[in-house]
């Protein structure tokens, strides 16, 4: 994703992959297919890859070849930035540390995104978003009162990294545009939940209790709830921040002057029950109490405010897909020309584009790689990609819905 954002900047960003190992979101890790159909190449239609490759090139290289790696060094010697996401070991036995790689090119930003840094008793562990939730603290209070901690959401931790490792890589370009030096950015990801659980923090150096998990009470407010709403599985937030906003919440509710709170709480579930979240916020709002609906994915795509901002962008997929939306970036940058420029690179699709129009291979050496099997255009490993039994896993709860409607709702959005 953060190389999907610098690409959106206008960046070419050429993504290197394995000829005997797919990207976990080529092989069904994460998302789905693209209208639940597996195709020919399943690899080349599943949702997550598309978000978090878009516009990007594929090159497919056998690393773990001195043939690969050759490759690789003349694409770090012509590129401005290299971002890596081994853990520190694999860079280091291919020859390939910041040091090394500076003596190729000294203008090179380089970012290792590892789960413990690069260096420390840790920087030899394997991460994902579930362990580092726990060992950076948040997992600590992702629960309810009383309750155990629970895991706050999907990959939270990778997309802090998104966010950090962007900064970080503007910043270094900063840097080398006023000394002309490249950097190694060396991040770990386990450090960057701890400034997210600031209060948890300050309390115990301040000597107050650890706060615990605290579920969906919204710290330091007057009253905090998450309520259901008319319908299936709809929710309302409300938070009054204060006193002033108890009086306008009571006044909505046509409650008399400082009812008990557990009136207040039963009258207020009440009056959501009976609305939609999208009425019920509103009403709120209006009146001044912190009020917002729990919205879905249906609810995001025809979300007005997010239709205004552009956040949502059309991207052509091709024939047989057509025009989706995909995500698009949370500011916006006037004048920039900063858009999603592509649908996400078929696996190895741009081999011979980049051998040959980037490097200057000939077709000769270019076929070389490939009967040698260093380049590749096809998976050698095939993996077993089915559709989903959407109606099982909403049968499950693994899925709330599964709408068959649902190119209705984008084409509706786009109007």
């Amino acid at each position: 994703y953060m190389a999907a954002l610098l690409r959106d900047m206008g960046a070419e960003v050429i993504k290197v992959e394995a000829p005997h190992r797919l990207d976990q979101l080529r092989a069904g890790g994460f998302g789905y297919l693209i209208d639940n159909v597996a195709g020919d190449e399943p690899w080349n239609r599943y949702t997550t890859f598309q978000t978090v490759h878009r516009g990007k090139r594929s090159i497919v290289l056998d690393l773990q070849t001195e043939a690969g790696r050759a490759v690789l060094r003349d694409l770090v010697a012509c590129s401005d930035i290299l971002i890596e996401n081994f853990t520190p070991r694999v860079m280091r036995g291919w020859g390939m540390t910041w040091e090394q790689l500076r003596a190729i090119n000294p203008r090179l930003v380089m970012l290792s995104n590892t789960g413990y840094g690069s260096s420390g008793p840790w920087s030899g562990f394997r991460a994902q978003g579930t362990t580092l939730e726990a060992t950076m603290g948040i997992g600590a209070y992702g629960g309810y009162r009383g309750e155990s901690s629970v895991k706050i959401g999907q990959s939270y931790p990778d997309f802090l990294a998104a966010w950090s490792g962007l900064t970080l890589i503007m910043a270094a370009l900063v840097h080398r545009q006023r000394t002309g030096e490249g950097q190694w950015l060396d991040l770990g990801m386990y450090q960057l939940g701890v400034p997210v659980i600031p209060e948890a923090l300050i309390a115990v150096q301040a000597g107050q209790p650890d706060p615990g998990c605290r579920g969906n009470e919204d710290w330091g407010a007057a009253y905090s709830a998450v309520l259901p709403a008319a319908g299936h599985e709809q929710w309302l937030v409300v938070s009054a921040a204060d006193a002033g906003a108890l009086r306008r919440l009571d006044a909505v509710l046509g409650l008399g002057d400082a009812p008990p709170a557990a009136v207040r709480d039963e009258a207020l579930r009440g009056w959501a029950r009976a609305r939609s979240p999208q009425a019920g916020a509103q009403a709120l709002q209006a009146a001044g109490v912190a009020a917002a609906p729990v919205n879905d994915a249906r609810d995001l795509v025809c979300d007005p405010h997010l239709k205004a901002r552009g956040f949502l962008e059309d991207v052509d997929f091709g024939p047989g897909i057509g025009h989706r939306p995909l995500i698009g970036r949370p500011y916006s940058w006037e004048g920039s020309g900063c858009t999603v420029r592509g649908p996400a690179p078929h696996y190895g699709a741009d081999n011979r584009a980049v051998l040959g129009g980037v490097l200057g291979l000939s077709d000769e050496a270019i076929e070389a790689l490939y009967a040698a099997g260093v380049v590749a255009d096809r998976p050698s490993a095939m993996p077993q990609v089915e559709p989903e039994d959407l109606a099982a896993l909403v049968a499950a709860g693994n899925l709330r819905e599964a709408d068959v409607h649902y190119r209705e709702v984008v084409e509706r959005r786009s109007r």
